[in-house]
């Protein structure tokens, strides 16, 4: 679960629930400690990393199916694998969301990829790698041309693992609606690139990703946001986002809600949810034509 901006930040101002000086300390000192580059920090990587955490203090309960329904799409995922070498899992974060010590027990080999691996995250097994990487293969790139422009932006296309055959099982963790929210975000407060242009490197990371998956050996897993739902007292969406940039995701697959931010968690008057799909092998799901509202 790879760090993104969990609510509008519009909602922010009227949170009920403002953090005690004990977790307000205690977020400090996670963020001083942590060991990562100086882009994951500029960028906000791990500032969210961090916020993540803090939100699931808060609002465990709430998130438990979410997280439940996800491990089973990886659980699913794993009974489909002929062979069990290696687990590549894409947006790892704090686990929340990966049943760990069974992947560890199943696969020879279990690595771990997040472009900044939270402490506390419990991933020390004999057998498990934490690699820090950007999965896009630009956030890197976008830090140091936001600071001047005057280059094009970079083209995504990820590599890493397309030529691993050691490779029996790939997930994409609660991953893909987040990939381009922070490079965007830099970008636009950078003001160095036209607007329109931030727009369509958000929507290409997006594309890359799924293009990405497509490309990778073994079985596929993925379980993503498809839209941001604000939904008021009585239980009535009252607005719809695509969480997808506009792109139209290519297969469908079992589909649920996440109670991200239940009222009053970000507001007094809302709560935050998400339409998610997981789906357990994206080979073995036909394409499927949408509308485009996901």
């Amino acid at each position: 679960m790879q760090a993104t901006c969990l609510v509008p930040p519009a909602a922010r101002p009227g949170n009920r629930k403002d953090p005690t000086t004990d977790e307000m300390l205690g977020e400090l000192v996670r963020y001083l400690v942590t060991p990562c580059p100086r882009y994951v920090r500029t960028l906000g990587y791990l500032h969210e990393q961090i916020s993540i955490k803090a939100r699931h203090d808060r609002c465990r309960r709430a998130w438990e199916p979410h997280l439940e329904r996800t491990k089973n799409v990886l659980r699913d995922a794993m009974r489909k694998c002929l062979r069990k070498r290696k687990a590549v899992i894409f947006g790892s974060g704090m686990l929340y969301d990966v049943p760990l010590s069974e992947l560890a027990a199943a696969f020879a080999q279990v690595v771990l990829v997040d472009v900044v691996h939270p402490l506390g995250a419990g991933w020390r097994l004999a057998n498990v790698t934490a690699l820090a990487a950007d999965v896009t293969g630009v956030a890197e790139t976008v830090h140091r041309l936001a600071k001047r422009g005057g280059q094009p932006l970079p083209r995504v296309a990820p590599q890493a693992f397309c030529d691993d055959a050691e490779v029996d099982l790939v997930a994409s963790v609660n991953l893909l609606s987040q990939l381009a929210y922070l490079p965007c975000k830099y970008l636009a407060g950078a003001s160095v690139y036209p607007p329109a242009e931030v727009t369509a490197f958000g929507r290409d990371v997006v594309l890359a990703h799924i293009d990405y998956l497509k490309r990778l050996p073994g079985v596929v897993a993925l379980i993503c946001d498809l839209e941001r739902l604000t939904v008021d007292r009585t239980g009535a969406v009252v607005e719809r986002q695509s969480a997808l940039r506009g792109v139209s995701l290519p297969w469908s697959g079992e589909e649920w809600t996440w109670d991200l931010a239940p009222r009053p968690e970000a507001s007094p008057i809302y709560s935050y949810q998400r339409r998610v799909v997981g789906l357990a092998n994206v080979k073995e799901t036909a394409l499927v034509g949408r509308d485009g509202s996901s």
